[in-house]
């Protein structure tokens, strides 16, 4: 399972790292239908510790379409976001009980309407590819939201940078948009990681050549290690937001998968 890329000058890695209804009240949850908690020990000071991730069963009728879902697991569910830090760790620290882990882990999920309803949401049009779509996104909206997936994060030793693109570490949550952006981010993250599986996608390379330009312009002029990982961080968004080549993969991706998608790409 990849969730997230590292582009990093020394080295590239793989790491693991709408509509309300009140249906989902009294129904079961759809997540736990379709998603089990898997416990990921490890050890941290001389002790054994783990962590719990969701993960799609794979018997799941919608583990074609994983990503978008796995997507939304990570950034609209309440127990992922950061004021959650101390419930989740809450529950982590039940290790090695994991059996007790799964339980209140996979509860939380099932209590979330918020993100039951976008499972619900995101799931009607695979169930239903003839449904009428009250959404629409243009593509600048889609280029917008795609861009920020290309994350600069940190600034090595000899002044190059990291950069991510992950299904959590990426700049949405900085961008602060007034439209609801989350069934648009779960399919640029699945269309952005469908280009990376396929040997003919130029995305990446892409990327790897508009971060060495945001930080050849950049590293000419540093004042801060801090202003130049900013100033090359929004360089390099607005280099993929631009980017030919990313609009072209995802639309060409949009366009084979509008039929289970619950909203339209116009231009």
């Amino acid at each position: 399972m990849r969730f997230c890329l590292i582009n990093n000058p020394q080295k590239s890695i793989f790491i693991l790292a709408l509509t309300l209804c009140t249906a989902c009240q009294v129904k079961q949850s759809l997540v736990s239908e379709h998603v089990a908690i898997q416990i990921y020990p490890y050890e941290y000071e001389n002790k054994m510790k783990a962590y719990a991730m969701p993960e799609f069963k794979a018997d799941s009728v919608l583990m074609r379409y994983k990503r978008r879902f796995d997507y939304l697991l990570i950034n609209v569910s309440d127990i992922h976001q950061a004021k959650q830090t101390d419930e989740r760790n809450a529950i982590f620290n039940r290790y090695p009980d994991t059996a007790t882990m799964q339980r209140l882990y996979l509860k939380k999920f099932k209590v979330d309407k918020k993100l039951n309803a976008y499972f619900e949401a995101t799931m009607a049009p695979i169930n239903n590819p003839s449904m009428k779509r009250t959404i629409t996104y243009t593509t600048d909206e889609l280029m917008e939201v795609a861009s920020k997936f290309f994350y600069c994060d940190k600034v090595e030793a000899d002044s190059s940078i990291q950069a991510h693109v992950c299904v959590g570490l990426n700049g949405v949550k900085e961008a602060k948009w007034n439209n609801d952006y989350n069934l648009l981010e779960a399919f640029c993250y699945e269309g952005i990681f469908h280009g990376f599986d396929s040997d003919s996608s130029k995305i990446w390379d892409n990327f790897v050549a508009n971060k060495k330009q945001a930080v050849e312009e950049y590293k000419k002029r540093i004042t801060t290690l801090n202003q130049y990982l900013e100033d090359v961080k929004l360089a390099l968004f607005a280099k993929m937001k631009e980017d030919t080549i990313l609009k072209q993969e995802l639309m060409a991706y949009y366009e084979l998968n509008k039929s289970n998608l619950a909203f339209k790409i116009v231009y």
